[in-house]
């Protein structure tokens, strides 16, 4: 295990480095991209070969159990979770073989599988599945597994592949957790934070890390799975100017990219050699400290809402691979009501009004954001929508792992506008995600029926759940600390020599069965 950690910050030079370090070497890339010029190669499924998934944003160990775009890629390459959802979002076993939900939803038995191993070899154990659990609840984790985990009073192991978890209330959005909790090797776990021990059960090992720069993973020869992975190896360089994303995929130098700009995406979706898929789904919203002047005022917080020309980013932005939309879960929510996401249009005269009416004409606002390429161009255009409404607006961008602690930490500022990866899990596991959370969260909105209606959905036994889950969107809407502003999903350009690729629900990689022609 290696971690290089002279590469510095995410800088030019650092986007450089990416390229160079595709693993490639030229005459390779050369003949990749003759052959990429000829169309997709047949052939069956082999062994062997180095993919190369070059991504937008650096990766970030610190992230193991959040999912978010510092993860996304590698994590379920790695690591493993209790119990994934099939496409329909209904829990399937992974580590968890099966499970009994007791006492009305405040007791979990879990059965672990028996044949599972860490990278180093230890057998897994329901101690490290109880350890990685606790962590999660930790705050300094940026699980959103928290909005479950921290509910836990008590785990018991029943010898080595079996648990009871004890909750102080039933959790509707249980298995959410599930899904983004990572089980991790209780010894080693202090290796995290810098990366220099990144042990999981995933197909693949964590090999090489250089922070800017990019990830190498190899594939664990004692995966538990006979044949898996086919890959040798997977190379993840990190490249953050969006014209060098697609071009490295375009000559050939990169298999995939991923968090490609919807633009460019549409531009290559003609060209026979390459397929369009859409990765994780993503709440783009702006949120308000209800504190600060002129957010402190309902009226202003509304005219935001108001203000913002949505059909407009999603053209423009997200180049019809996203939805203007006022809420900020999916579809995928049974709560989902289409009258709620049409709630704030684009009436500029509205907005203005409501603005004048409060005596903020004029004020000066700042708006906080991060160098995703999609938040930047959503932030452009609404910027400019603020100006018209009556605002003076300056912008303040920060590299997104700055932004993820001042996030977690209620250090945002007046204004900030991010994107949220997990739009299509429960509205209850969304409401509970740091920027929202009723108990702390960087609007510093938490007045106690906040909280009351959050725990209502999180509680919210089957029959009650769609109106549990309408009655907080209302609440949302109404008190405007934050505003969704489209929903899209992040953008993967797929060379079609690339096949039998998988997604999680949550739109992570599966490559156990990928191999490149």
């Amino acid at each position: 295990m290696r971690v290089d950690r002279t590469a510095g910050g995410v800088t030019r030079r650092s986007t450089l480095l990416g390229l160079a370090g595709l693993g490639l070497a030229a005459v390779s890339g050369c003949r990749l991209a003759v052959d990429e010029a000829r169309g997709a190669v047949s052939g069956g499924a082999r062994r062997g070969g180095t993919l190369i998934v070059a991504i937008n944003v650096d990766a970030q160990p610190d992230s193991v159990q959040a999912h978010n775009a510092n993860s996304v890629v590698w994590r379920r390459l790695v690591f493993e979770t209790l119990t994934a959802y099939n496409s329909s979002g209904t829990p399937q076993p992974l580590l968890a073989t099966d499970w009994e939900i007791r006492d009305g939803g405040r007791t979990v038995a879990l059965n672990l599988r028996d044949d599972v191993r860490f990278h180093t070899g230890r057998p897994m154990t329901a101690r490290d599945v109880m350890f990685s659990l606790t962590r999660s609840a930790d705050p300094a984790a940026k699980s959103q597994a928290r909005a479950v985990t921290s509910l836990i009073t008590d785990m018991t192991a029943d010898g080595d592949h079996a648990l009871r978890i004890r909750l102080s209330r039933p959790a509707s959005n249980l298995f959410d957790a599930f899904e983004l909790a990572t089980i991790l090797d209780e010894e080693s776990a202090d290796g995290i934070a810098d990366g220099s021990a990144m042990i999981g059960t995933g197909p693949f090992r964590w090999h090489t890390w250089h922070p800017g720069s990019g990830l190498t993973m190899v594939r664990n020869d004692d995966y538990r799975v006979p044949g898996r992975p086919y890959l040798d190896r997977v190379e993840q360089p990190a490249i953050t100017d969006p014209t060098a994303l697609v071009t490295a995929v375009r000559s050939g130098r990169a298999h995939i990219a991923y968090g490609a700009s919807p633009l460019d995406a549409r531009g290559v979706s003609t060209d026979g050699r390459y397929e369009i898929n859409a990765g994780v789904t993503i709440d783009y919203s702006i949120g308000m400290d209800v504190r600060t002047a002129p957010f402190d005022d309902i009226r202003v917080r509304r005219a935001v809402g108001y203000a913002i020309d949505r059909d407009r980013i999603a053209d423009q932005v997200f180049a019809g691979y996203g939805r203007p939309t006022s809420l900020w879960w999916s579809k995928k929510e049974a709560g989902w009501s289409q009258e709620q996401s049409d709630t704030y249009t684009y009436q500029p005269d509205r907005a203005r009004e409501l603005i004048r009416e409060a005596g903020a004409a004029g004020t000066e606002v700042a708006i906080v954001t991060n160098t995703i390429q999609a938040v930047q161009g959503t932030a452009q255009i609404v910027r400019y929508n603020l100006e018209e409404a009556g605002l003076r607006v300056r912008t303040r961008v920060l590299d997104p792992v700055e932004y993820t602690s001042r996030q977690v930490e209620g250090k945002l500022g007046q204004l900030f506008i991010n994107g949220y990866g997990i739009a299509d899990l429960s509205a209850a596991t969304f409401a509970t995600h740091p920027a929202f959370a009723a108990e702390q969260n960087p609007s510093h909105f938490t007045p106690a029926e906040y909280a009351d209606l959050v725990t209502r959905t999180a509680t919210a036994a089957p029959d009650d759940r769609v109106s549990a889950v309408q009655a907080l969107g209302r609440y949302m809407l109404d008190q405007a600390f934050n505003h969704s502003i489209a929903t899209g999903q992040s953008t993967i350009i797929r060379s079609k020599r690339v096949q039998d690729v998988r997604q999680t629900f949550l739109g992570s990689f599966i490559f156990d069965d990928t191999y490149v022609v």
